[in-house]
């Protein structure tokens, strides 16, 4: 039912109706009984108002826009899909209403501002600051969640730091201590987790005075050349960027007939629901997607209520180990390994010391 067929119904103007929807008092008055007709009317009729054109025509807002520049980003299961599903909820149940917009690819360029009046923005996976110019400029209230924020916007992300040092700490417990980072570097524009993670790599290593054995020096090389580079070094476990990547590093390894978690472990970043299926199951660094959305949503009020609020600030939570079947206690490492060396059912296979042959017996 219509707000129009409403007014029809209880004799009164469609203006009438709207305004006591809306709690108006200034130059309206209406008497007691009145209200309460109209109250109990729409809901009996079950009418929802149009909360965007109710923005457009009112000075209060409560539409709140989700910016994104990759439409992936929330048709696929990852951190902010999953921030997203959490956030929408908690904004419904605080009294907000939100939306989507598409704003094309702004990898380099500026966000735009949006199409029609909002309350503040949500954006996800900033990666640098600059591209929010336009949005700081028109005052927006807005919370970036998994990426970087602005001067006067506020981030939730996860704490990529305190995530690789958890992944390390889990290897440096099972006896590692030549553990590999495979982070398939490919030139372009990084997101903030991808230098992170490597720095607190890097921190751990110099904190527990192991080698740093990172595939940086082959960085460019295709991602199989740098697994080898790895292998030839004689690591025992490695740490992959994201869980792509370590997912065509258990076929690699399987084509050298490498046995994982006994021969090498393995740990990635990102949770993605084929992880517990592959073989074997992926032990992972879970980003906290839903807690990061729950927060977003948090902030993004705290923000409406007072701009000042969370000014420039980022929170940053931790992930979760998920600890599967991929990684194993330290039982030596792959010192000599030849790829051209395969089996007959056309698997390579680790190339190990020969046994010494027996010495002949004295007569």
């Amino acid at each position: 039912m219509t707000l129009k067929e409403i007014a029809e119904e209880l004799n009164v103007s469609p203006s009438t109706v709207s305004r006591v929807l809306n709690g108006c008092s200034k130059n309206f008055t209406v008497k007691p009984e009145l209200r309460a007709r109209i109250l109990d009317q729409v809901e009996r009729s079950g009418y929802k108002p149009n909360r965007v054109f109710s923005s457009l025509r009112s000075k209060e807002n409560s539409q709140i826009s989700f910016f994104f520049y990759n439409r992936e980003l929330f048709q696929s299961v990852n951190p902010v899909s999953d921030a997203v599903n959490a956030i929408g909820p908690e904004l419904m149940r605080r009294g907000y209403s939100f939306n989507f917009q598409a704003c094309g690819s702004v990898q380099n360029l500026y966000y735009p501002l949006p199409d029609w009046k909002v309350a503040g923005l949500i954006v996800p996976d900033v990666i640098y600051p600059r591209q929010l110019k336009n949005v700081e400029a028109a005052g927006l209230p807005y919370v970036v969640v998994n990426g970087i924020c602005g001067k006067s916007g506020s981030a939730i992300m996860s704490d990529e730091l305190a995530n690789a040092r958890m992944v390390m700490e889990y290897l440096y417990g099972l006896g590692h201590r030549r553990i590999g980072y495979l982070d398939g570097f490919v030139p372009g524009n990084h997101h903030y987790s991808f230098n992170e993670r490597k720095r607190g790599i890097l921190d751990f290593c110099e904190e527990y005075r192991l080698e740093p054995l990172l595939s940086e020096p082959w960085k460019r090389a295709p991602l199989e050349i740098q697994f080898d580079e790895l292998l030839k070094i004689g690591i025992s476990a490695v740490v992959c960027y994201n869980n792509e990547i370590a997912r065509q590093l258990l076929y690699f390894a399987w084509r050298r007939g490498i046995r994982i978690p006994r021969d090498l472990s393995v740990v990635c970043f990102n949770e993605a629901p084929g992880n517990q299926y592959t073989i074997p199951p992926l032990d992972t660094l879970a980003v906290p997607g839903r807690e990061m959305g729950v927060t977003a949503a948090r902030v993004m009020v705290e923000k409406l209520h007072d701009p000042e609020s969370y000014r420039g600030y980022s929170v940053r939570i931790p992930g979760k180990l998920l600890c599967r079947e991929s990684s194993g206690p330290f039982a030596g490492t792959i010192r000599r390994y030849n790829k051209a060396t395969r089996s007959a059912g056309g698997a390579a296979t680790a190339k190990t010391k020969p046994e010494p042959e027996p010495e002949p017996e004295e007569k």
